[in-house]
Order: C-alpha cells, then sequence, then structure tokens
C-alpha cells in the first residue's frame, strides 16, 4: 500500500506537468522535495533531473516558471507544429487522427471503473495527463478496497490496472517519451518523460 501511496504522487505530478505549465507553487515542491541519492537502488533518475533543474533556479523559479511555460507550448501545443502530440490516438492510428475508436475504448475504460472525467467534451479522453490521472484513481481505489477487505473488487482494480498500462499505455507511451527526450527538450521535460518511462516499465 505504501507503494501506491507513492504512485499516486508521481502519476498526480506528471499529470499536472503535461497538462499545463507548471506553477510556482509545483516548482517549490520540486526545489524542496528530498529524495534518494543517485547512487540508491530506489533513486528515480528522471525526478532527480527534475528536482536537479528547479534547485538550481531556486532564487529565480519565476524566471524558470516563464522559460517552462514557453517550452510546455513549444512541445505540446505548437502554435505551427506539435513537438510531442499527448494523444494516445495519434500514436495508435495509422492516418494519426484524434477522437478515434481508441478514444472511445479508453473513456470506457474510466466510466467502467467508475472515474468521471473532469474535462469531458473540452479536452480528449486519451490525453496523456487524463490517462495518469487514471491511474492515479486506479491506485486510490486500490488502497480503499485494501483498508475495506474487499478482495475481489482489489483484484479486478489491479486487473484493470494492469490492462490499462500494458494493452494501451505501453502501446503509445514510449514513442511520446522517445519524442521528448530526442527532441532538444531542456531537461526539466526531459526529466518528466524519463519519469513517466520509469513509471511504466516497472508497473
Amino acid at each position: 500500500m505504501q507503494e501506491l501511496h507513492g504512485e499516486i504522487f508521481v502519476y498526480n505530478m506528471l499529470a499536472r506537468i503535461f497538462y499545463s505549465e507548471p506553477t510556482l507553487e509545483l516548482l517549490r515542491e520540486l526545489a524542496a522535495m528530498k529524495l534518494p541519492s543517485e547512487t540508491e537502488a530506489d533513486a528515480s533518475k528522471g525526478m532527480l533531473q527534475m528536482v536537479e533543474v528547479a534547485r538550481l533556479h531556486s532564487n529565480n523559479l519565476e524566471e524558470l516558471q516563464d522559460e517552462l511555460a514557453m517550452e510546455f507550448t513549444r512541445l505540446f501545443l505548437g502554435p505551427i507544429k506539435q513537438v510531442a502530440i499527448p494523444y494516445a490516438s495519434w500514436y495508435l492510428s495509422e492516418s494519426h487522427q484524434l477522437m478515434t475508436d481508441e478514444t472511445i475504448d479508453v473513456r470506457r475504460r474510466y466510466l467502467e471503473a467508475g472515474m468521471a472525467v473532469k474535462d469531458l467534451y473540452s479536452t480528449p479522453d486519451d490525453h496523456i495527463s487524463i490517462e495518469l490521472e487514471f491511474l492515479s484513481y486506479l491506485a486510490g481505489e486500490m488502497i480503499a478496497a485494501h483498508e475495506t477487505g474487499q478482495q475481489e473488487m482489489l483484484q479486478a482494480l489491479e486487473n484493470a490496472r494492469g490492462g490499462f498500462i500494458n494493452d494501451h499505455m505501453k502501446q503509445w507511451a514510449p514513442a511520446f517519451i522517445a519524442t521528448i527526450t530526442d527532441s532538444d527538450a531542456n531537461k526539466f521535460y526531459k526529466g518528466a518523460a524519463l519519469l513517466l518511462d520509469e513509471v511504466l516499465m516497472i508497473a
């Protein structure tokens, strides 16, 4: 259960990072974070990289925020061409279209698990951030099922989580990650991409 609590924290942080420009609150959290050293077995190189960027700019986080806002726009929004498309359907459809059958399937998984999508109809359901929120939601439900002794529910949630990661996210997220790490993205977003890769690989 302790691992699930840690996963929720990471899922929510990544969801925030890939959904919108970083806030000063997030950058302050990262700058103040205490992490294992890089030589320790459970150290996350992606998280360490983001924390390092925040700490290096701890005296001028507003300037860092402005820099990352521009980088967020360049990577994920455009305005001419997005570097890293944050939607599963773009990678999973041969024509690179959005809002495909894959998007509908993702929405079905959310509904079957009981998660209400906050930005339904304004942001496609297969945006990386919403998919990370879904993993966070499932982890929270797994904790609740464990605490109330609902073993069948816990098993069903574990199956839903494993299926979503292995049958869906691992089929497209590596390409999304690669577009960031292979681009000239700055160290902060490369760290976020590396952290996402670490999360999916150990799930």
